[in-house]
């Protein structure tokens, strides 16, 4: 049997929430890595089909490294380029998001914390200036911005730190963790060598990093690749 798409319904329905507001929103979602971030996000795209959706895997890179991700992705998700430049700075990055967000379009930026590398946190202010002014019009801002992060103390240092620019900058929080376990019985049911070696083996997955979690077999590469 293929593998589809398994539990995650509070989720969905928080996204799902937060996208039928029709107005600005800055979300963050957390989670360790391999627990479904990307794949969730993939979900959620699949479902808003109507939404235009502008998605970067931000690379452990330097600006010039960001900045290639950032082209390819324009060229990947199809940005028309004659009404959205390609930023050569990170600061035109951040005016990117602000264009497409009042737009409409969802953008989301993977692996956010690296962010937090010193070559890159010029961007966190040149974002902070873009997120406030698109805060104070937010019922004429239609679109809005996703980061998925799963280093937890580099994405707080981002976001929770006092004296980070964008700090309670986040208007939504969605927070991964395990699969609840109707769930990963449904997986069990549809998926799993029912011998109880290998059930055993199983559980052992579902209590530690494992794909399983991640909602459904899926990568970052497919979800890039979505739009060409």
């Amino acid at each position: 049997m293929p593998w589809g798409f398994y539990g995650r319904t509070e989720e969905l329905r928080l996204i799902a929430e937060i996208l039928s507001r029709d107005r600005w929103f800055f979300a963050k979602m957390t989670g360790r890595r391999r627990i479904g971030k990307t794949t969730l996000i993939q979900q959620t795209i699949q479902m808003t089909a109507a939404r235009p959706v502008f998605y970067v895997q931000i690379p452990d890179s330097g600006p010039a490294g960001v900045l290639s991700a950032v082209a390819d992705a324009m060229e990947s998700f199809g940005i028309p380029t004659d009404r959205f430049s390609s930023p050569t700075t990170l600061a035109e990055f951040a005016q990117l998001i602000g264009s497409l967000a009042r737009a409409g379009y969802v953008v989301v930026l993977d692996e956010f914390q690296y962010f937090n590398r010193r070559l890159l946190q010029p961007f966190c202010s040149s974002l902070q200036a873009v997120v406030d002014v698109l805060s104070a019009e937010a019922d004429r801002v239609p679109g809005g911005l996703i980061v998925l992060g799963s280093i937890h103390t580099e994405m707080t240092a981002i976001l929770e730190n006092r004296s980070a620019p964008l700090y309670n900058r986040t208007t939504d929080e969605i927070a991964l963790s395990h699969l609840d376990i109707a769930s990963v019985l449904v997986i069990l049911h549809e998926h799993a060598d029912t011998s109880p070696d290998r059930l055993l083996f199983c559980g052992y997955e579902v209590q530690t990093p494992s794909p399983y979690k991640g909602v459904c077999v899926s990568t970052k590469k497919k979800l890039v690749s979505r739009r060409k």
